[in-house]
């Protein structure tokens, strides 16, 4: 049984390894347009989802927890801070 645990950890985990490359790539190859702040926000949101089943399958809950909590507030800021900074360059 636990040999099968093992497999579906691996599989998990290479899913979720595909997913990160493929984000990467995304980001690797957008075009600068309007509002690609939050393109390429929504882009690592799929890294982050990889990244939280990657700690689940490593046996860290509470680590996988905490990032579950705290990727959400720090997009969020990070996008706030960007739209924030264009609309203070706008009004110079």
């Amino acid at each position: 049984m636990e040999v099968y645990i093992d497999i579906v950890k691996d599989i998990l985990i290479f899913i979720s390894s595909l997913g990160i490359l493929l984000a990467s790539y995304r980001l690797w190859v957008e075009k600068d347009r309007k509002n690609i702040i939050y393109a390429r926000i929504h882009i690592l949101g799929v890294i982050d989802c990889a990244c939280f089943l990657i700690f689940i399958a490593l046996g860290e809950p509470l680590l996988a927890f905490v990032y579950l909590i705290l990727a959400p507030f720090l997009a969020h800021a990070i996008a706030n801070a960007a739209y924030n900074d264009k609309l203070d360059n706008l009004s110079k």
